[in-house]
């Protein structure tokens, strides 16, 4: 098929993903390739990296190209793995190998996510994400030589680490084997005889913990522990598989000495001191806080312990004593002055805080917290009076922050629509603002003014085509609030293709499988997103699904770990009162 094929009719119907893909595709011989593993952003304001052809694309591959985003854009998502896979067969870039790759990964279509990630991997060696594609395609499909030879390819380009060893054991993990991916481990293992074998025992160890089989682990780790009993990473991990056993004292010990070992290691010297708290050992846990240096960070960890503790008179001794601590960033410490007087309670003295935090990359936050706590002394004209003095300095950040914190705290304030005001004159401000565009969106869809909403979000696919939190956003909204669930499924199947792990998109595609009535695949999703990120947003969607399907035990069971979590979560309240469920 030529491109003399596609008629001028074809464009008009395409959506504003495939149009913009469109365009970045046929720009690509005035562009130039960059690294074809880069990952694109959940954070909507941020510009999604964007991987273009080295070289002009001969007209079969851009018309396959050019029919794969057509397709996709209009929900046919097996059609459209065909094309981009014989396109990529054909090209020589590796930007289109990797567009297949992630279509045959939303579409579920295995083996041929394995054949266009091969290819992928084939023309771009050293890209780990390619490898690492191709080697979890490959073992969904069982083919574990495979998927070894790829895993072995990533522990070339990454030398062996330590790092190189644990996303191997990762990848692994997804095996539907758990013995067979173990095999395969310890073939590699046999092929690396250079590898630091304690890398390996603890790359086997994080592997038979993915399958539960925690003795198994802890054993391997033990034996990493043997090898280098001065690595804390090795021993840290060793501890905590050891408490998950209740092997209370061991595990101490362990996390003890890693504590040892590298006492300045902040995270690991709270990490312990919380074992010893849970323990029943406070004045350890203190002793251990005690003896980290006695940085502002440090003094407001203790002064967040005693307040857990409900010891009161201790931290607000500590507290006294940071303010008494000479430290040469009077920026720095006043920040952490505020935090802990918010902890404290000491709402205005948090608020005085806050404004002496004057230089370096904590001024703008301690600014808009400050305002924010003035809102919640409850002065609002005089928090939103600060917000609006603050776009008076020109700065475009802050003038993008100052509205969307003006809008937040109106939000939490309960004023929804004062909130969606504000975002609106902020849009006529700053038109260009992808994080204004989103956040009022959102607020839009909360009041469900669906059109507003949609057409903020369509600018913005229209402006960052990959931007997965916006068609993720719209894709949802749709579901949600309409009946036009196939349209809806397109945008969210774009953002899955983009971000395939991320929880709320992996809740949308189960919700929207929900709204068409495929039961059984939207119960897979949504108990998928439910193991990733306990939030009761998705377990309410999740319970909803066991319910229709009369799986009311397990539904009931989900909802309750859902108030455990946020009992008062809206969409939780909605849901159980919607199906007359009491808990």
């Amino acid at each position: 098929m030529k491109m003399s094929h596609l008629h001028c009719s074809f464009y008009p119907r395409m959506r504003p993903v495939a149009a913009g893909l469109m365009a970045l595709f046929l720009a690509a011989c005035q562009t130039t390739v960059n690294d074809p593993g880069a990952e694109t952003t959940a954070d909507p304001v941020a510009q999604p990296n964007k991987v273009t052809a080295s070289e002009p694309l001969d007209e079969e591959v851009l018309y396959r190209v050019l029919a794969g985003e057509y397709l996709g854009s209009e929900g046919e998502l097996q059609a459209a793995v065909d094309e981009y896979l014989e396109a990529a067969l054909l090209s020589e870039d590796p930007e289109i190998a990797q567009r297949a790759t992630r279509i045959a990964f939303a579409a579920e279509s295995w083996q041929q996510a394995s054949m266009a990630a091969d290819r992928w991997a084939v023309l771009a060696p050293n890209s780990v994400p390619a490898h690492e594609s191709a080697a979890r395609a490959m073992l969904r499909v069982g083919n574990y030589f495979g998927a070894e030879y790829q895993l072995l390819r990533i522990l070339d380009i990454l030398e062996d680490s330590a790092d190189a060893w644990v996303l191997v054991s990762r990848i692994l993990a997804e095996a539907g084997d758990a013995r067979e991916a173990d095999r395969v481990l310890a073939q590699m293992q046999e092929q690396r005889p250079d590898a630091d074998p304690a890398n390996v025992y603890s790359a086997r160890s994080r592997l038979a913990a993915s399958s539960r089989n925690l003795e198994k682990a802890f054993e391997y780790a033990r034996r990493a522990v043997e090898i280098h009993p001065e690595r804390p990473d090795l021993l840290a991990w060793a501890g905590r598989l050891a408490l998950n056993l209740d092997l209370d004292d061991t595990g101490l010990e362990y996390v003890r000495r890693a504590w040892e070992l590298d006492p300045e290691n902040h995270d690991l010297a709270l990490g312990y001191a919380d074992l010893l708290a849970r323990n029943g050992d406070a004045e350890g846990a203190r002793e251990v806080m005690a003896e980290m240096t006695q940085t502002p960070d440090v003094f407001l960890s203790r002064i967040l312990f005693e307040v857990a503790a409900k010891n009161r008179a201790e931290a607000e001794l500590l507290f006294d004593r940071l303010a008494d601590a000479d430290w040469p960033d009077a920026s720095e410490k006043a920040f952490y002055q505020a935090q802990a007087a918010e902890a404290l309670g000491m709402s205005r003295q948090a608020i005085a805080y806050y404004a002496l935090v004057v230089e370096g990359d904590r001024a703008l936050a301690s600014a808009l917290r400050r305002a924010e706590l003035i809102a919640l002394d409850g002065d609002m004209a005089r928090a939103r009076s600060e917000l609006a003095r603050m776009r008076e300095t020109g700065d475009a950040r802050t003038i993008e922050q100052s509205w969307l914190t003006e809008a937040r705290i109106l939000r939490e304030s309960g004023d929804r629509e004062a909130a969606f005001e504000v975002m609106s004159e902020a849009v006529t401000r700053r038109p260009a603002s992808v994080a204004i565009l989103y956040s009022r969106a959102l607020l839009a869809a909360e009041l469900g003014k669906v059109s507003v909403a949609e057409r903020d979000l369509g600018t913005i696919i229209a402006a960052q085509p990959e931007n997965a939190a916006a068609l993720n956003a719209l894709g949802y909204t749709l579901a949600d609030q309409t009946d036009r669930y196939e349209e809806a499924e397109v945008f969210i199947r774009q953002a899955y293709m983009l971000q395939p792990e991320e929880p709320s998109i992996i809740d949308s595609m189960g919700w929207v499988a929900y709204r068409l009535g495929r039961l059984e695949q939207a119960e897979e999703f949504l108990a998928r997103a439910w193991r990733l990120e306990r939030n009761a947003e998705i377990a309410a969607h999740l319970g909803e699904v066991l319910w229709v399907q009369g799986k009311s035990e397990a539904a009931l069971r989900v909802w309750r770990e859902a108030a455990e979590v946020d009992a008062d979560n809206p969409v939780l309240i909605e849901t159980l009162e919607r199906l007359d469920v009491t808990l």
